[in-house]
Order: structure tokens, then sequence, then C-alpha cells
């Protein structure tokens, strides 16, 4: 039977992918497009290592040809397309995308039609834009030549002997610990980590900031809360970076690493599908809503860190492809008697490895032992399991 509706998916991320996969298990009589700017996926959750530690990973052990994540789909029920959305029409329910030139094809503008949407074009940092800090990729860049870029941001840490990192939420506190354990064989390197809160991982029980403070310190990382960066440049001659922080004191590095914050991926939502910092509101359902219109009940979803939904990390997409997905599918087969609401991540699951050894965490209220975040994501970060993952 041919399908009966269409729904296009906005964004490869790691929500993206998991959703699709969701869909086209559960839902009968459906054809799923998923749309990306590159055809790659990137599993970015190494990335602190494989930024800091370039001979750590083979590129084919964190990065994936979409495509291939849905060959056990036939073309009747899955479609890619390479291309970076322009523009939804709410009302025309359409996604306007201008293709890339791959395989010999020109590149062009596609208007695809959609009876539902769901946006996942997750969020970007600025280390990844390149935007007042050195360019490395956090995150995917959206475009083909992510390996050059990565290799890039490999070259430039390698030939830094000091380095600043300004952030301490979990991305600044491991890749601190990876580049610390990089910079070894360098005499007279530094690493000096930045945060404007108190203290490092101030989003986790202040025994693993503790424990994470001492790790640190024992790979000679200097630490230095409570202090904001003003601003940060570099030099066109030197390439040395200046970090300013309020009050005018002025620190000097090789490089300058942004983990602070993220952007969300927003530029082709239209205004009134976006709220305060540019995310997307939803409902408990993970239905859009359309500002000033609460109550209306748009065919558009949205799933992972494009929504207004904290914190944004990858372990609570878990927990919000299947109500996004139950929700669709009464949708699709006008039931009211299955949908179901979201309530939150439930309980804190944080580990951070801190260099090749150690580590710290939550789970739950309990501070997580090194040992422990060595065995569960400190050996190679989930990356043994990635094609399994992003396969299912």
């Amino acid at each position: 039977m041919a399908p009966t509706k269409t729904v296009v998916i906005v964004g490869g991320s790691w929500a993206g992918i998991k959703t699709t996969h969701a869909i086209l298990k559960g839902i009968s009589n459906v054809k799923v497009i998923l749309i990306n700017p590159s055809a790659t996926h990137y599993f970015n959750i190494a990335a602190p290592r494989i930024l800091a530690k370039p001979t750590a990973f083979a590129p084919e052990k964190y990065t994936f040809y979409i495509p291939e994540l849905f060959e056990k789909y036939n073309a009747e029920i899955f479609s890619f397309i390479q291309g970076a959305a322009q523009s939804i029409d709410i009302d025309g329910k359409t996604v306007a995308i201008a293709t890339a030139a791959v395989e010999g094809k020109e590149a062009r503008e596609l208007v695809v039609p959609f009876d539902y949407l769901v946006i996942a074009s997750g969020s970007t940092t600025l280390a990844t834009l390149g935007r007042d800090s050195v360019l490395a990729p956090f995150k995917t860049t959206g475009s083909d030549d992510l390996q050059s870029t990565i290799e890039q941001a490999q070259k430039t840490l390698a030939e830094a002997e000091t380095a600043i990192i300004g952030g301490a939420g979990a991305v600044g506190v491991e890749f601190a610990g990876e580049l610390a354990e990089a910079f070894q064989s360098k005499k007279g390197a530094s690493v000096t980590l930045l945060t404007n809160t108190d203290r490092i991982l101030p989003e986790l029980k202040p025994g693993a900031s503790s424990s994470a403070d001492s790790t640190l310190s024992r790979l000679g990382v200097k630490i230095r809360t409570s202090v904001m960066i003003a601003g940060a440049s570099q030099d066109s001659a030197s390439k040395q970076w200046t970090v300013t922080l309020e009050g005018g004191e002025t620190l000097t590095a090789d490089a300058y690493i942004s983990t602070t914050g993220v952007i969300p991926n927003n530029s082709f939502i239209p205004a009134d599908l976006r709220a305060g910092g540019g995310w997307v509101p939803i409902d408990a359902e993970f239905r859009v809503q359309r500002q000033g219109k609460d109550n209306e009940k748009l065919p558009i979803y949205a799933v992972g860190d494009i929504t207004t939904l904290a914190p944004r990390l990858l372990n609570t997409v878990a927990g919000q492809v299947p109500v996004l997905v139950a929700n669709l599918k009464a949708d699709i087969e006008k039931s009211t008697a299955n949908r179901r609401q979201y309530s939150g991540p439930g309980m804190t699951t944080v580990v951070v490895p801190i260099g090749a050894r150690s580590g710290t965490g939550q789970i739950w209220f309990f501070v997580v032992w090194g040992w422990l975040v060595w065995l569960v994501k400190g050996r190679d970060y989930f990356l043994f399991m990635a094609g399994s993952l992003l396969r299912s």
C-alpha cells in the first residue's frame, strides 16, 4: 500500500535520526523525508577527544553517511534530501529547500510539501562557527567539509602551547582534561579554564565539581571561577588570542576555545514559531506553539536541542522521541486514546570524562566514581556503539 501521509523531518541531528527511525518503525502508511545540509552525521559526543587528540579515533568511527543509516528501508517510505531548509510556509504546509550540488546534480531550489513536519535542526556553538573562538567543531558544521574542518582545528591545537577555554560545563571540563593530556609533552604548555560561575560543573552536585577540580588540577589545568569574559579576539599578525575579562584584565594564549552555551539553528523558522532566545516553543506533546495562538493545533512538531526544553543533553532525547511519535501517530490515525505528555527527563544522568583515565558526574543524587566514568564513557565516548545506535 502506498503511503498516505508525508512526514518531513528537518535536521539530521541525533534527535532527527532517532525520530526518523521511530516513525518508520512505529507508524504505518507514512513516507518520511529527512532533510539535512550535509550527508554526514557527526557523532560529536566524542568531540573533546577528537579535537584534542587527532590520533585517538579514525574518522570513520565518528562520521556516518546519513543515507546508509536508513538503507534497510525502501524508497517508497524513506528518502533523504541533502539541502538547507530556507523557510517554512505554515499555512501552505511546505518547506523551501536549497539543495546541495552532489553526485553530478546542480544545486537548486525545492519546495517540499508535508502533511506533518518535525523540526529537529538542533543547535550550534561559537567554536563550531569560529566566532570569537578558534574554529573547533563541537557540533556538526552542516557542511560536507566537516572532516577538513576537524583537521584544521586539530592542527591549530597541536601547534598551540598555551590555551584558554571559556566555559566550565560538561564540554568545557571534558575538553580541558583532553587538551591538558595532549599538552603534557610540551615544555611550558598551559591550559586555563575560565567560568563565570562560582564552581565548575555548576549544574551538578558540589561533590562532582570538587572531584573535577581536583582531577583537572592534577593535570595542570589552571581554573578561574567567577570571572566574566567580555570578549575575545585574535591578532592577525601574531595569531595570538587575547581574552578580555570584565574589569579590563586581559589574558593571552595561542588558542582560545569557547565552550559557553549553544545557539539555535533557526534561520529557516518563522519568527512566530520562535520564543525567547530563538528556541522553538512546544507543548507537552511536542507540538509547536505559534506565538499568540496557544490553542492552535499545528501539524508541526519539534524535538531535541531546537526546542525550549532544557537541559539540552543527548540523553534527554531518548525520552522525548517516543512521546512525539505517539502523538504524531495519534494525529495520523485520528485517535485521541493514545496521546502522551512529556514530563521532563527525570533523574539527572551526566558523566564527564576528564582525560583518558578518570572523570566525574552525577546519576540521580549520587556523584559518580572516576573509574566508573572511564568504564561507561571515558574509554571511547560511546563510539563503540555509535553505528548501532544510529541505525536503530
